[in-house]
């Protein structure tokens, strides 16, 4: 009876081994899973924040000028907005004077986040 009890407790020893990699390897997984969520939240905060710092430059273009500009380079030139081109594309599209443009910001191939 002895060696057959002892078996028992080594396959439960095993089991028990078995199950806690099992354990080690989700929580791993889940990890690297929630590093990568973590970076597309980051980046896609980075590009809403551009995107909102077009709009604000745009609508303080309208305010003191009546109308909406006409490109993105009228607000680098004169009022003070800085584009990350290396990082981003920027879509900028007038409809009329004074009404609000179309803006959208997306990463360029190779970066993460998605371009909405």
């Amino acid at each position: 009876m002895h060696g057959r009890i002892f078996r028992e407790k080594k396959s439960s020893g095993a089991v028990k081994a078995v199950a806690f990699v099992a354990a080690v390897i989700v929580l791993l997984i889940l990890i690297y899973w929630s590093l990568g969520s973590l970076s597309n939240t980051q980046e896609e905060k980075q590009i809403e924040i551009a995107q909102d710092a077009i709009v604000k430059a745009a609508v303080q273009c309208y305010a003191l000028e009546s109308r909406y500009p006409t490109g993105l380079k009228y607000l680098e030139d004169n009022y003070g907005l800085t584009l990350d081109t290396d990082k981003y594309i920027y879509h900028y599209r007038t409809i009329g004077s004074n009404m609000v443009p179309e803006i959208r910001v997306y990463p360029k191939s190779g970066s993460t986040g998605t371009g909405g």
